[in-house]
């Protein structure tokens, strides 16, 4: 009798790109790239797709404003102002998208260090844009997903932690057995009508 083949895992559910189409309608981008020829291309082709633009130049030290997306020049001249603003940005700060001209290791190393998502080389084309900006918003939702999930888990850990302590000390303290010492942090808690985490951190913090 022949071993029966392993069933094929399903994809991963991919989003729809409809629902991603028209969120492009608004979506607020900030454009920091010279106000020349090649940028007012990149706008007025935002500006048809139906994005809000801001532009700036050169790089602002942060931005003042909520924004959606940020499309960044890399100029080696703005080394020092990209650091910068490079240095503002938090972990849900907006997708950047890198605009670079050339390749050398400088560039490189510049494209790099600002975390960019994803990059367009020059000169600029519409086409690909829209892909860029729709794998870029995905993208930061994924990354925000798995942050929130990061954070849960640490605040799980955090709360099994305390309990953990407070168990052990109680069993020092008062002799009792680690069910009896859960029990005994259910019941406060119950009676206080706090959490177990609370009576915990009581405990910890009153044990001579």
């Amino acid at each position: 009798m022949t071993a029966k083949a392993p069933e094929p895992r399903p994809a991963p559910a991919l989003p729809a790109v409809g629902p991603l189409l028209h969120e492009l309608n608004g979506l607020r981008v900030a454009v920091l790239h010279p106000l020349d020829a090649e940028g007012r291309v990149l706008i007025s082709h935002l500006q048809r797709i139906g994005s809000v633009v801001t532009q700036r130049w050169p790089v602002p030290p942060r931005l003042d404003a909520d924004f959606d997306v940020v499309m960044l020049a890399i100029e080696l001249d703005q080394r020092q102002p990209t650091t910068a603003f490079v240095a503002s940005r938090s972990e849900l700060s907006p997708p950047l998208i890198a605009i670079v001209g050339y390749e050398n290791p400088s560039m490189l190393q510049l494209v790099l260090e600002s975390g960019a998502v994803s990059v367009i080389e020059r000169p600029l084309r519409p086409f690909g844009l829209l892909t860029q900006l729709l794998m870029a918003r995905t993208l930061w939702r994924q990354r925000a997903a798995a942050l929130a999930h990061i954070r849960k888990l640490e605040g799980r850990y955090a709360t099994v932690s305390k309990l953990t302590m407070a168990k052990t000390l109680l069993i020092a303290r008062e002799g009792l057995t680690e069910q009896e010492a859960h029990r005994k942090i259910q019941r406060l808690a119950m009676a206080g009508r706090t959490t177990v985490e609370e009576v915990a951190e009581t405990v910890i913090a009153t044990y001579p």
